[in-house]
């Protein structure tokens, strides 16, 4: 028994990391989130999350996704706990989670709120810039006892972050205008974390003034504030047709050069690996159009 005994520790030490007497952390809403051990059934409500999860090696834990998690491709099986509205409190708790990880803006205060009244601990999460990162990943660690693997991680996001930082961003300011819905328009402000990748790529968000988070604006103000590139979250499919809806506006820089580009949304509006992706094509997108952008 005694063996046994001292296996079963060995092998937590090889699993965890480390084998602590509680894990305490602060997420972003101001709360301490306590559990007794590492979290070994975790659902998560947001796809930035999922994939966290999976790059820190933990992603068989997942007992419970929302819709969207769609990455890497393993995630697709998880069974559906939650959409953008709403979720399935019953389904959660049938599935005896040790922790729920959400996202506050998008799964938004009710279902958080009601999660905690069942008496589940929550780490909710709320990322508005890049270097925001690299603690998201080792406060997840901590979570589900992969302090070391989430700290190593956490250092190569924020190395990669700094090699792009030390490129672009003292290059010539480049004005942007970035669309995440067509009808009606709409984009974000100064507070979003797309903004934030704009800034580390050199560029300038033409709405970083607006309000709220993402407003919806129009497309005379668009004219007016005149971008020299134009980027939409969107695929490849669609790229023809969105071109061409913006070519009626001849006298916009991005419409007379041609600096009209598509990312996919999951590239630049997940707060996870991917984003870094999705930093690359927008900073290479801004770095095309620096030769016809007016002098500042």
């Amino acid at each position: 028994m005694r063996i046994l005994w001292i296996f079963w520790v060995f092998a937590s030490g090889q699993l965890f990391g480390e084998v602590p007497d509680k894990i305490e952390v602060v997420d972003d809403s101001g709360r301490n989130v306590r559990l007794q051990a590492p979290a070994m059934r975790v659902v998560s409500l947001a796809p930035n999350l999922t994939e966290i999860l999976f790059h820190l090696g933990v992603g068989d834990r997942i007992v419970g996704a929302d819709e969207y998690s769609n990455d890497p491709p393993a995630a697709k099986s998880i069974t559906r706990v939650n959409n953008h509205a709403a979720a399935n409190f019953e389904l959660i708790l049938s599935l005896q989670p040790d922790l729920v990880v959400a996202w506050q803006s998008g799964n938004g205060a009710r279902i958080i709120r009601r999660l905690r009244e069942l008496g589940l601990p929550v780490f909710v999460v709320e990322t508005r810039s890049i270097a925001d990162i690299p603690s998201l990943y080792r406060r997840l660690g901590a979570l589900v006892g992969m302090p070391k693997s989430a700290a190593a991680q956490a250092d190569d996001f924020a190395e990669r972050v700094s090699v792009l930082r030390n490129q672009y961003q003292q290059r010539t300011p480049v004005r942007l205008f970035y669309q995440i819905w067509r009808d009606p328009l709409m984009t974000v402000n100064g507070q979003h974390l797309i903004s934030d990748v704009v800034a580390l790529c050199g560029g300038r968000n033409i709405f970083h003034d607006a309000a709220p988070l993402v407003p919806s604006v129009g497309v005379e103000a668009v004219i007016a504030a005149d971008p020299e590139v134009i980027v939409s979250s969107g695929s490849a499919v669609g790229l023809t047709e969105w071109r061409s809806q913006w070519r009626q506006w001849e006298d916009i820089s991005a419409v007379a050069n041609n600096h009209l580009y598509l990312i996919p949304p999951d590239l630049m509006q997940r707060e996870s690996p991917r984003l870094l992706e999705g930093a690359e094509y927008l900073c290479q997108y801004l770095d095309a159009a620096r030769p016809t952008v007016k002098s500042q």
